[in-house]
């Protein structure tokens, strides 16, 4: 096939921009990296070649892709397929001892146990490296202190290619269905994978509100990510949702380029860590609305309002701001299997201390399960527990 022309313009500190690129490397892709973020001329020429100021922004043989979840969208369709004749492994084709769905810490940590243990693997996920492409700067991981999280996903990937691995990368699990001797996989595509047993990696994804408006202005002035499109909204007016330290960091962000920043919380007081409570109360740019629950965001082409109401007295009003920053936390993904499996009631799949899920020959590791610490480490040893556990169930 011919070399695709494929061309990003990113950002240094985007995260968006580190998946697009992980995801394009993960399928041997070769591409043109324009750093636009002190260049002007750059982001003018990708504003008036995209129509858009997000960032990443993606094209291929001069065709507008748009941005990451567009990418991604177009990989587990089957699109870039036909768009650049990529050929793709067939699955379909083979049985697998073990299939690994997803590519963080536990997912990848996972597929190298139990490839060392002699099972054939396939890992299966929509994207690589889950949250810890968002992290800026790791101190807690051994043994690099002040890693960062595009860095130490790097090393993970290049570690794996030390096995027999099988990778499909870009491609979204949709459903399981358990079988007696074995389950199936179908995928977004539609591909059916057959393998002996399963261990779900899947992590968690970005919580939404759930709103009229939210949806269709997405990219429009509604964002889940500040650092990465907050800059666009520099000398306008603002709202961050989320009280806890994400939303507290997004606000005080905002406070530095944002003419006002309305900070939007549910409850009577902030729950971030202390030092980031202190910052915000004494920020003059920053408006804390207590008690408040965001109820539509207004807009034809772009964020034109928000409505809020307060939980107390049903007191509602209407925020002129040009941007809603969305930082109300993460939700684990289990959409694919929750009918399937027990989960609790914060949508994690139940697992044992063996990380054996309701259903024989599935297992689950990471964030996408009931453990209580969320953390790199415990995600990646959790992971090889439970490749060890599911050898042993294959032996």
């Amino acid at each position: 096939m011919n070399k695709p022309k494929i061309e990003i313009y990113t950002k240094t500190w985007c995260p968006y921009c580190r998946r697009a690129k992980a995801m394009l490397k993960s399928l041997g892709l070769d591409y043109t990296d324009y750093d636009i973020t002190d260049n002007e001329e750059l982001q003018q020429e990708m504003v008036e070649r995209s129509g858009k100021k997000t960032i990443p922004q993606i094209f291929i043989n001069d065709e507008k892709i748009g941005g990451y979840d567009n990418l991604i969208e177009l990989v587990s369709s089957g699109g870039l397929d036909d768009l650049i004749e990529f050929e793709r492994p067939n699955c379909s084709e083979k049985d697998w001892d073990l299939a690994v769905i997803g590519a963080g810490p536990a997912g990848m940590t996972a597929s190298v146990y139990a490839a060392r243990k002699g099972l054939k693997v396939l890992m299966v996920a929509r994207d690589i490296g889950g949250q810890v492409l968002e992290t800026d700067t790791i101190d807690n991981y051994l043994p690099e202190y002040g890693t960062s999280g595009p860095d130490l996903m790097q090393d993970f990937l290049k570690h794996l290619r030390n096995y027999k691995i099988d990778t499909l990368f870009g491609e979204e699990i949709t459903d399981i269905n358990p079988q007696p001797e074995g389950h199936i996989l179908l995928t977004k595509s539609g591909k059916k994978i057959r393998t002996r047993a399963v261990l779900i990696a899947a992590g968690t994804k970005k919580r939404q509100l759930g709103i009229p408006g939210e949806h269709q202005l997405k990219d429009k002035g509604v964002s889940y990510c500040a650092t990465c499109d907050g800059y666009i909204y520099e000398n306008q007016p603002v709202a961050v949702v989320g009280g806890g330290n994400s939303g507290l960091e997004a606000a005080l962000d905002m406070a530095k380029i944002a003419t006002e920043v309305y900070l939007i919380i549910r409850g009577e007081q902030l729950s971030g860590d202390k030092s980031l409570q202190d910052k915000v109360n004494n920020s003059d740019e920053i408006e804390v609305c207590k008690s408040y629950q965001t109820t539509e965001i207004k807009g034809e082409q772009k964020v034109e309002s928000i409505r809020i109401k307060n939980f107390n007295t049903g007191k509602e009003r209407e925020l002129n701001v040009k941007a809603i920053f969305i930082e109300i936390g993460l939700i684990p993904n289990t959409g694919f299997i929750c009918e399937h499996l027990d989960i609790n009631q914060g949508n994690e799949i139940i697992i044992d201390a063996n990380n054996k899920t309701s259903i024989e020959g599935i297992f689950a590791a990471g964030d996408v399960t009931n453990i209580k610490d969320k953390q790199i480490i415990v995600s990646a040893a959790e992971g090889a527990k439970a490749a060890l556990r599911a050898n042993e169930y294959l032996s």
